[in-house]
């Protein structure tokens, strides 16, 4: 199996759902593996399918959403 295209998978549903969330609620409701959250959504922001809205001080995402 594997797992980390499960957790995109998982991620991706979740972003559907939600037009918009933080990436807390991502990490505590979508099911994904917390360990794997951000480098997923760092990828699929470099892949161009989600927008970065909110960044913490240290330039790591706070609030998502799909484009």
């Amino acid at each position: 199996m594997n797992y980390k295209q499960q957790d995109r998978d998982k991620i991706l549903s979740y972003l559907q759902t939600h037009s918009v969330c933080t990436v807390d609620s991502i990490i505590k409701e979508s099911g994904a593996e917390r360990l794997r959250v951000y480098p997923i959504l760092f990828e699929l922001r470099q892949e161009n399918i989600i927008q970065i809205l909110e960044e913490s001080d240290w330039g790591a995402p706070v609030k998502v959403a799909l484009f």
